[in-house]
């Protein structure tokens, strides 16, 4: 049976049909009800739907009631659990991690085997490191670039352009390559000395901003849709427990 996946960030979803391991993700940026109607012209087989969201509660329901209104009478609003499928969560409330965290780790697992470092570079840049045994030694959560870039632009009176930049770490001689290359040196930074502490660890990259990374010198592998990969584990009735 089939199963429709859904990763609900903080500014975009990623959803994919999977039959098996194979599927092509498709990204939207919208409302919930926007979202439910690409699905319902995209999506023929009324299958079940598993839901990783860190938008919150009033977008998931309204989701879940525009998915059911559609005919998905199956619908699962998939939170973080305190094991699952060998990996250990380190929160003593495992409830307040993000689901994205939890599912991409749970892909990684799924991926590779031994030490690792996942890397989210969304709206926030997520480190998360996970040990052989599948414990997970904790983590940091730093601003993203574009949240740096909104940060600047709302919070200072003179840092003001229209530019649209590429990544670079060279020095800026305009006010908009000056914070290009000042946001790029503090991600690439902040994310080398977590790299550079736990050298064994295997790095695997996820996130719409990844890319960025990767073209400023980070090595690590590329997985673009590993929440979803996480998710999958979940829909396919990996062994799991919540706190009570």
């Amino acid at each position: 049976m089939s199963k429709l996946l859904i990763d609900v960030g903080n500014s975009s979803a990623k959803w994919a049909v999977v039959d098996g391991y194979n599927f092509d993700a498709q990204r939207h940026s919208g409302s919930a009800s926007a979202l439910a109607a690409v699905l319902r012209a995209e999506v023929q087989d009324r299958t079940s739907v598993w839901i990783a969201s860190v938008r919150g509660a009033q977008f998931d329901q309204a989701l879940v009631s525009e998915l059911q209104a559609l005919g998905f009478s199956e619908v699962h609003i998939c939170g973080t659990a305190q094991h699952e499928d060998g990996l250990l969560n380190s929160y003593e409330e495992p409830s307040r991690m993000g689901a994205d965290r939890w599912f991409a780790m749970l892909g990684a697992r799924a991926y590779q085997l031994g030490p690792l470092l996942v890397i989210d570079v969304g709206s926030a840049v997520t480190c998360d490191l996970v040990a052989t045994d599948g414990r997970h030694l904790g983590g940091y959560i730093f601003p993203g670039p574009a949240l740096m870039e909104a940060a600047l632009q709302s919070s200072t009176q003179k840092v003001r352009y229209t530019d649209s930049l590429e990544p670079s770490i060279v020095p800026g001689q305009s006010t908009a390559e000056c914070v290009a290359s000042g946001i790029s040196i503090a991600v690439v930074g902040a994310v080398k000395q977590v790299c550079e502490q736990y050298p064994d660890h295997h790095i695997i990259l996820t996130g719409g901003g990844a890319a960025r990374l990767q073209a400023l010198g980070l090595v690590g592998d590329w997985r673009p849709d590993l929440v979803l990969e996480g998710l999958l584990r979940r829909a396919q009735g990996t062994d799991v427990a919540f706190t009570t």
